[in-house]
């Protein structure tokens, strides 16, 4: 053998011996790997079980047998086929087990280079292929996995509630949607702790909000998990506390679908750091949700703000403001005296006890009385803590919320040791923020966007205390707004959260299905304006202010 052919074979033989074990370890890790305990069918094995046992369309799913993840029902889309699966992008470790609802069912993905690229196949939204096989039928079936925690709402039978609009104003046009009752199952895969969390429960449910009904497809829900005996469960989900009752919202008409949770973010922050009094909120996390086995796209789901949240007691009182306006004195009295829960359009949500709703509109009379019917600056200001309602003006100037201004705010009249109340108010219900305002388009989904960041958006009862420093309110929110501005209301750090929820949402896969169910929502991942708005409207409201 020549020098040459010596020294070629020499340098040719490493490469091929890595080449060839490569070839062998993939295809022994094809035969012997499992993700989600789910064996991974080769092409040649693939062929030989379509030979013996071809797959049929609908086979399985007509005979009730699904997809189990960890034991329950994955959530199933009946119109496109198709399983949704939610796993932790932050690694390419596949948590929990796949199987069949039937003890003699197997189930095999079919060969996939994107098993072993976890976080592209979320990204991508790319759709895996099983193949079932069970009771000598089989079927080809699609899965695909998603970073965002996922709910499956099963109704099994509805009844619509009955109320005199006489008698129950309240129920009646607040709650007498049709309740569904049946089961949820969600699954959310946990990105810092790793773990899969699966949550079973009997639940009810109901449509809410006006104009969620406008918008075809998607609607707003409210939730409500149920004990098999009926009372309230309470589960610690979604990373954001442990409540019965969670608000889904479909976030249909914010094109970005970041406004919300970053408003929320910004409030959450802002009342985390005031520890003589409780200002917290809502909050909110993305899921991605499935109705009755029917996909319903990207939603968030809200904690809700009631007498549990806010620690209230006897004596305190807390109310919602649905629409603009405030009641009359003779609404309010005619409400009053007949023991109404509802003095439009503002609702009374706490206390519930007949017993307790006259003395519980007592804080919001003295509310109305010096803030709008007959106007007292002084005796307004005396029923406030003056830091609650700078910090109320401060987020809802830096977040534009054209949709607060004496609406969608919780009002909370707390009792102090000398008999007085003190009332706080709560931002809820951020969509129009940042620029975008409601406009009565239908085409445009009620939406429009106003570029102008010189508008103010406050009540002028509240204007009034800072503009002539009331009890030295003018004082407080000088200095509460040069220190948030420090932090949480630098423009890094407001376009920075909404970067990374834009993220989340691009990198889940989640917005490009929710464009997908809805083609003329105006999804965009674009936050260009958005974020010349924030920069601008912060410069304008440093000298607005400050007077600088």
């Amino acid at each position: 053998m020549s020098d040459h052919i010596k020294l070629f074979s020499k340098y040719l033989f490493l490469p091929l011996t890595v080449v060839f074990v490569t070839v062998l370890f993939y295809y022994h890790h094809l035969e012997s790997e499992k993700i989600l305990s789910t064996d991974i069918l080769s092409a040649d094995k693939a062929e030989e079980l379509f030979l013996s046992a071809p797959p049929q369309i609908g086979s399985l799913s007509g005979q009730g047998i699904t997809i189990l993840f960890n034991g329950y029902p994955l959530p199933y889309d009946a119109e496109t086929d198709t399983y949704y699966l939610s796993q932790n992008m932050n690694t390419d470790d596949w948590q929990g087990a796949l199987s069949l609802s039937v003890p003699d069912g197997e189930l095999y993905f079919l060969e996939d280079e994107f098993l072993f690229h976890k976080s592209l196949a979320i990204s991508t939204g790319h759709a895996f292929s099983l193949y079932a096989q069970a009771g000598g039928s089989s079927q080809l079936l699609s899965l695909v996995v998603t970073g965002l925690p996922l709910i499956s709402l099963t109704s099994a039978y509805s009844e619509d509630p009955s109320y005199d609009p006489d008698l129950q104003p309240d129920e009646y046009y607040f709650d007498s949607q049709t309740r569904y009752y049946g089961a949820v199952v969600i699954f959310n895969a946990n990105p810092d702790s790793g773990k899969c969390q699966t949550v079973f429960s009997p639940v009810t449910f109901h449509e809410r909000g006006a104009s969620s009904t406008k918008y075809g497809r998607k609607k707003n829900y409210s939730v409500k998990l149920l004990e098999e005996d009926g009372t309230r469960n309470e589960q610690y989900l979604f990373d954001i506390g442990t409540h019965a009752k969670w608000k889904l919202i479909s976030m249909f008409n914010d094109g970005s679908k970041v406004r919300d949770m970053t408003s929320l973010t910004l409030w959450s922050e802002i009342a985390s750091k005031e520890t003589d009094f409780m200002e917290h909120s809502a909050e909110m996390a993305y899921c991605e949700v499935v109705v009755d086995g029917r996909y319903n796209g990207l939603c968030g789901v809200l904690s809700p703000v009631d007498e549990d949240t806010l620690h209230l007691k006897d004596g305190d009182s807390l109310y919602k403001l649905v629409e603009f306006g405030i009641p009359s004195p003779d609404s309010l009295r005619y409400s009053v005296e007949n023991n109404f829960t509802i003095a439009y359009p503002v609702r009374l949500r706490y206390p519930e006890e007949p017993e307790k709703i006259l003395p519980g509109w007592i804080p919001l009379q003295e509310y109305l009385t010096y803030a709008y019917w007959t106007p007292n600056a002084y005796a307004y200001a005396s029923l406030l803590d003056l830091r609650n309602i700078a910090d109320f003006y401060i987020f809802t100037q830096a977040a534009a919320a054209a949709d607060n201004q004496s609406k969608n705010t919780y009002m909370v009249s707390r009792r102090q040791p000398d008999g007085r109340y003190i009332t706080y108010i709560l931002p809820w219900d951020l969509n129009y923020t940042f620029g975008e305002v409601w406009a009565q388009e239908p085409e445009k989904l009620y939406v429009d966007f106003n570029p102008d960041p010189t508008i103010i958006y406050a009540e002028p009862c509240i204007e009034q205390l800072f503009d002539e420093n009331i009890n030295g309110a003018g004082d407080i929110l000088k200095e509460r707004y040069l220190g948030y501005r420090q932090n949480i209301l630098s423009e890094e750090h407001i376009i920075s959260i909404m970067e990374e929820n834009m993220t989340l949402l691009v990198e889940s896969g989640a917005l490009v299905r929710d464009t997908a169910i809805c083609p003329d929502s105006g999804n965009s991942a674009d936050l260009t304006a958005t974020k010349q708005f924030v920069v601008e409207r912060m410069a304008f409201l440093d000298s607005y202010i400050l007077g600088s």
